[in-house]
């Protein structure tokens, strides 16, 4: 009898639960094969164990790699111990090959990996590079591995700007059923959804809905997303207390971590978006499917996903041009709705992604 293959290890330096652990869930389920998960215990690694993933822990670390400059210090040594554990993970687990989920899941796995390339190296990259030395480590540890997977056309682009990488972009996929159409509400009401960082910029969209405000006054805003580290905590205390202006007085709700993301985008007229450099933008998609037009900067990912007849897009950083556009797409909801959904069954359908990731993955595994 022949020896069963190991599992597809994926590596990942997140707890929580958001967009970006989401998708790795959903293409680990697409790629019918034994899934291991290396990371921190938490909300991501639940899922996983419920998802029927084998979870290897990991040390939880600060998430910060240049917050200031003792992390800037202290960065390398986390790194290093981290990749010190994923060795001896891959070492245990004996995977076909590992995936190495964003930026910081590289750096640890092509650092666990070095000299003894034993297990070949596939990169899925979910965002964009930073500046500096971080950024230069990034593109030379994606430079080693055997297979690099971006989430959209922007985050190739970015990368890669020469186009020297053979670099192959899957976008997210969506549950068509789960995330279905839903009738929409009777008062104006916008979903913001996204953890609680300062590049999401939640600030500025609670001052395009109190702009949005003076045109509607019965607006009501749900901002559903939980605080990531200290500036996290820091973002959701000035949040509050924005919301309590007069403005906005009673028309803003902090829902925290949601897990029924369709009940939520359900019960919205409306998804605002105000990342100016997101990525892909995966809840957009989601919106999209539920029936529900978008409001988000026309740049990066966004560009990939919305278009006229589902929703608007406005320059970023332009907070007037922003309330105008969630003014035109409320106004037009009902007429955007049905477009909405066409747009995400034509190009966001999960069963597409997950295969062509499961394919590309079984190039190597």
């Amino acid at each position: 009898m022949g020896t069963a293959p190991g599992p597809v290890l994926f590596v990942s330096y997140a707890a929580a639960l958001g967009g970006a652990e989401r998708l790795l869930l959903d293409q680990a389920a697409a790629l019918r094969r034994p899934v291991a998960l290396a990371c921190p215990e938490g909300p991501l690694a639940v899922a996983a164990r419920e998802h029927g993933h084998a979870v290897w822990p990991l040390r939880s670390r600060r998430l910060e790699l240049r917050a200031s400059p003792r992390d800037r210090v202290a960065a390398p040594l986390r790194l290093a111990a981290q990749a010190r554990e994923v060795r001896r993970v891959v070492a245990r687990a004996s995977p076909t090959c590992v995936v190495a989920w964003s930026m910081r899941g590289l750096l640890v796995a092509a650092a666990a990996m070095a000299g003894a390339r034993a297990r070949p190296l596939a990169f899925a990259h979910n965002d964009l590079i930073p500046s500096g030395a971080v950024g230069r480590l990034v593109r030379l540890a994606a430079g080693r591995a055997e297979l690099v997977i971006a989430a959209s056309q922007a985050i190739a682009r970015d990368l890669d700007p020469a186009g020297t990488m053979a670099v192959e972009v899957v976008q997210p996929g969506v549950d068509l059923e789960r995330f279905c159409p839903a009738t929409l509400p009777d008062h104006p009401s916008v979903l913001v959804a996204g953890a609680l960082v300062p590049w999401k910029q939640l600030d500025v969209a609670l001052e395009i809905v109190a702009l949005a405000r003076r045109e509607l006054p019965g607006l009501t805003v749900a901002i559903a997303g939980e605080p990531l580290g200290d500036t996290g905590r820091l973002l959701q205390e000035h949040l509050e207390r924005r919301a309590a202006e007069p403005d906005l007085d009673g028309s803003v709700r902090l829902l925290g971590p949601v897990a029924d993301m369709p009940a939520a985008l359900a019960r919205a007229t409306c998804l605002l978006h105000c990342a100016d450099r997101e990525p892909f933008g995966l809840v957009l998609a989601e919106a999209l499917a539920v029936g529900r037009p978008v409001v988000a900067p026309g740049a990066f990912g966004p560009i990939e996903i919305v278009d006229d007849t589902c929703g608007r897009l406005y320059e970023p950083g332009d907070i007037p041009a922003a309330a105008a556009a969630l003014v035109d797409a409320l106004s037009r909801a009902g007429e955007l709705s049905g477009p909405a959904r066409t747009r995400a069954v034509r190009h966001f359908g999960a069963p597409a992604s997950g295969e062509r990731f499961g394919a590309l993955i079984g190039t190597l595994a």
